[in-house]
């Protein structure tokens, strides 16, 4: 049964893996010699994200028993984020990142056989009571680490739904881990259509959907049953749909460092907007200014910006890009 108490501050419930990072800055990954570890993952990024900006989260995963999973309980620790873990055999999922190079990071995941993957189950007892939670956020990376972890992914949404709890959902497409093109359309389209939000890229979503433009993006998932989608643009911003409403956010001018984690962050962003109240444009604006705030910096949960950080980054007096 699900408890609420009366007047407490809401609460988000993200779900999905850990990664220990290693990061270079000494050119590509073939030649690098030194790295820097830091604590990573889209749905620990999300929960991080979501406390700097004064939102209560809970983060729930799999460590494995190992010297990487010691390392992330620690971190996960010091970062002060809540957190609803269990220890498992298995290996810890690893990122290798070199940065420092004009445009994107070269970036390599490695994920086979982790104790989430493997098992993800042991979860469920703490996941479906949805004790205290408001609002559900998932990942389309849950959905292709292994059957284990789509089907906690798949039972946790449909708790939420029974519920009447509201979820939000991010793509979040990795392609190498999904072997048929056909399968992920299948499985993340399936997901996003029982979803209150769906927060797509515009490139993934025309995998997913086979158009282009982001507002028939936004028919196809609105059409299939979401209620709100926000697409992201790039440095064009985003723009986002519900069936009475549209906006289109402000595209804020940064000189991005390091834009893994970007999409997290407008995850936190638009979620941390929409619980406080804001409107539509308020939640846009909100994510994409967070997400522009995360690629001025290194890193990606290290990069989330606090609320006055926020609040000082959309006050500033930027000229906007016209839209693409």
């Amino acid at each position: 049964m699900r408890h609420r108490t009366i007047g407490a501050p809401p609460r988000v419930l993200t779900f999905g893996e850990a990664l220990v990072g290693y990061e270079t800055s000494d050119g590509s990954l073939r030649t690098a010699e030194r790295f820097t570890r830091f604590p990573g993952g889209a749905d620990l990024n999300v929960a991080v994200g979501l406390g700097r900006l004064g939102v209560a989260a809970t983060w729930a995963s799999v460590l494995a028993r190992d010297a990487h999973g010691d390392y992330l309980n620690d971190a996960v620790t010091a970062l002060g984020v809540d957190a609803v873990t269990v220890r498992a055999d298995g290996s810890t999922a690893l990122m290798f990142k070199a940065s420092g190079a004009p445009g994107d990071p070269e970036v390599l995941q490695v994920r086979g056989g982790t104790a989430f993957a493997r098992h993800a189950e042991l979860l469920m007892p703490h996941l479906l009571s949805l004790d205290g939670i408001d609002h559900v956020h998932l990942t389309g990376i849950v959905l292709a680490i292994s059957p284990g972890t789509r089907a906690v992914a798949y039972a946790l949404l449909e708790a939420a739904v029974a519920a009447g709890v509201t979820v939000s959902f991010d793509p979040n497409l990795r392609l190498n881990l999904w072997p048929d093109p056909a399968e992920m359309r299948r499985v993340v389209n399936a997901v996003a259509a029982r979803c209150t939000i769906v927060l797509p890229g515009r490139g993934e979503a025309q995998l997913l959907t086979g158009v282009d433009d982001p507002r028939a993006i936004a028919d196809f998932y609105l059409a299939a049953g979401a209620h709100e989608v926000a697409v992201k643009l790039g440095a064009a911003g985003a723009v986002a749909y519900t069936a009475e409403l549209s906006a289109r956010s402000r595209p804020f001018t940064v000189s991005p460092v390091d834009t893994v984690g970007a999409g997290d962050g407008f995850a936190a962003g638009y979620i941390a907007a929409k619980l406080s109240g804001g409107g539509l444009q308020e939640r846009l604006d909100q994510a994409a200014a967070v997400g522009a705030f995360v690629t001025t910096r290194a890193g990606d949960l290290a990069a989330m910006p606090n609320r006055q950080e926020l609040d000082v980054f959309l006050a500033a007096d930027r000229m906007p890009q016209k839209p693409r």
